[in-house]
């Protein structure tokens, strides 16, 4: 039982030290930040994510940091992985309108579906994790209300734990919906951004093959297929083509 304790103690005592030391270093990438010491900002906050480290603030100070280097394909990727772990940050989305902003290409989008409006308005609004949190939340409470309905005397009481178990049944169903159609398009729609100032987009996945279009850093594409070296793309007005898979990073 002793040794039980000392293992537990051991592992808290290692994880509480990771987490302090992970904060120090944040902290220390910030004031390096603040000294206009952007490159060693950006070293810091990147050991930090490689010792398994994500949040919102990490890749947002890190796309801030690249910002003010004038590193476009960069800041646009962390601003974004930024905005993926929280969807409603205004600040973020403020900061990546100024960084698409300086982009070189100017590439008009194809006209939504209403499905698509409806999408980007509900379940864009939360994260695959959100959505999944709150399913297990409703199930429980339909769990918890519908227990107390069957066990509770009072007419008056059983009426209102009914009523409040069929509500919580409904979000139930509403949220692992909308958890099973976010991890679908998760799954299905895989994007990247442009690292390269300016690369070709050819035809086929071929160096002499016919150039289709060219675009710059900082572009943001969907990743459709890879074939050895290279990868097919498509752009936000539908166009596709493919380039060399070292010209883009996978979101």
């Amino acid at each position: 039982m002793k040794m039980k304790y000392l293992v537990n103690f051991c592992v808290f005592f290692i994880l509480w030290s990771i987490q302090g030391q992970a904060q120090g270093l944040f902290n220390a990438a910030a004031q390096n930040y603040k000294n206009e010491a952007y490159s060693k900002a950006i070293e810091q906050w990147n050991t930090i994510l490689d010792n398994g480290e994500h949040s919102p603030a990490l890749y947002y100070n890190i796309a801030n940091a690249h910002y003010k280097l004038n590193q476009l394909g960069p800041s646009i990727f962390y601003y974004e992985k930024a905005l993926a772990l929280a969807p409603n940050d205004t600040q973020i989305k403020t900061n990546l309108g100024f960084a698409q902003n300086a982009k070189v290409d100017a590439i008009a989008s194809l006209p939504k579906t209403i499905f698509s409006k409806w999408y980007s308005m509900i379940v864009g609004q939360f994260t695959f994790d959100s959505w999944a949190k709150m399913t297990v939340l409703f199930s429980c409470m339909f769990s918890l209300l519908f227990l107390a309905y069957y066990f509770v005397s009072s007419e008056q009481k059983k009426r209102l734990y009914f009523a409040t178990a069929i509500l919580s049944g409904c979000l139930f169903v509403l949220a692992f919906t909308l958890a099973c159609v976010r991890y679908k398009d998760l799954q299905e729609n895989v994007f990247a951004i442009v690292f390269s100032q300016a690369t070709d987009v050819k035809s086929s996945p071929k160096t002499n093959s016919d150039t289709v279009f060219v675009i710059h850093e900082g572009t943001k594409v969907q990743l459709l297929e890879t074939d050895g070296l290279w990868t097919h793309v498509a752009i936000e007005n539908g166009i596709d083509g493919w380039l060399p898979s070292s010209d883009i990073k996978k979101l």
